[in-house]
This record gives C-alpha cells, sequence and structure tokens, in this order.
C-alpha cells in the first residue's frame, strides 16, 4: 500500500465502527453532520486508533501508516456511511479495523463556491471587530445545531462567536482575517 507524503496535510474525518454486510464494507461514522468530503472523494488515508500503538502492529507495519484507501464505494447508511475500498473484500478484514482512523488530504477536499469555507480553513484565522479590536484566533469550531460557532481563543476565557451574518461581516481567508461585530465583554 501507498503511504502519505506527510501526514500534517490529512485531515481526520471520521471512524470505522466495524463490517457490514459480507462483501467487506464497513461502517463509517463520520466526525460531522457533513460527511460530504468522505462522500465526494476517492481516496482516504488510513490512521492508527487514537491515542493506542496498535500491539498487532509490526514496526514494519507501522511504517506502512498512513496508509492510502482506493475507495469503490460509499453511501449514507442511518446516521452515518458504509463504504468498500480495494482490498477489503470479507467482514472479518472489514471488522479488523473497527476503531481505526479515516482521513483525506485537504487537497483532496472538493471545490467549495466562493463564500463558503471549511472548518478546517478557518482554524488559525485571526478575529477583529468593526474598530479593528484583535478578539483572538480560532482554535476550532462547533455546531450548537442550530448553527456553527467559532471558539476564539483571546485574552482570558474563550470567546464563542456564532456563525450568523448578524455577527460575521467577513471571511478573508487569503488575509487570514474573519472580521466581527462581537465586543470582547459580550
Amino acid at each position: 500500500m501507498s503511504t502519505a507524503g506527510s501526514s500534517s496535510e490529512l485531515i481526520e474525518l471520521g471512524l470505522l465502527r466495524g463490517s457490514y454486510g459480507v462483501q467487506g464494507w464497513s461502517h463509517i461514522q463520520p466526525h460531522s453532520s457533513d460527511s460530504g468530503v468522505l462522500q465526494e472523494t476517492r481516496n482516504w488515508w488510513l490512521l492508527e486508533p487514537a491515542g493506542a500503538q496498535s500491539k498487532e502492529n509490526s514496526q514494519e507495519q507501522a511504517r506502512e501508516l498512513p496508509r492510502k484507501l482506493s475507495v469503490t464505494g460509499v453511501r449514507v447508511q442511518g446516521a452515518g456511511l458504509v463504504a468498500k475500498w480495494e482490498g477489503c473484500d470479507d467482514p472479518e478484514a472489514a471488522q479488523a479495523l473497527k476503531g481505526w482512523r479515516v482521513a483525506v488530504a485537504r487537497g483532496d477536499f472538493p471545490a467549495l463556491p466562493p463564500g463558503q469555507f471549511y472548518w478546517i480553513d478557518l482554524i488559525g484565522l485571526q478575529v477583529e471587530n468593526r474598530e479593528g479590536r484583535i478578539l483572538g484566533t480560532v482554535q476550532g469550531l462547533r455546531n450548537n445545531g442550530a448553527h456553527d460557532v467559532l471558539e476564539v481563543a483571546g485574552p482570558g476565557n474563550p470567546i464563542l462567536i456564532p456563525v450568523v451574518e448578524a455577527y460575521v461581516d467577513g471571511i478573508d481567508a487569503e488575509a487570514k482575517r474573519i472580521r466581527v461585530d462581537w465586543q470582547l465583554d459580550w
């Protein structure tokens, strides 16, 4: 199997949850309710389970990670996905990977229309308000069910800013800046 040139470009998007059917399909639990990248791309990467150095993995196998998966099929199944890739032809092979993580190279993400961004592209951007005051840097995002929320690391406690038109004036990914209608004391 091929290995990635640099795992830093890989974005973890889901978790393998065991076999599905008798032909080597696997259940995938996406990390986000929007699993579009996993559904659209056909080159995935297999990463070891988080925080675990597999005892069954030899040093030679560990050097082969991350391992490229050539996906031949993927579809929505309940709240998750099921997927099939080359070389995984029976339920035992699929079940053996339960708990392993799935990633996609950032360069393989489908292009988005102007004005739309992937969460991963917003992390690290500087957030400033309309007065030009720097509020901090985006350290993460979350979804509260109604909309996305920026987690901004600033002076003191993290600031949570709803990603809605009323508060986000603009995102300039090239300048690495998000302009908001927000104050530190809100």
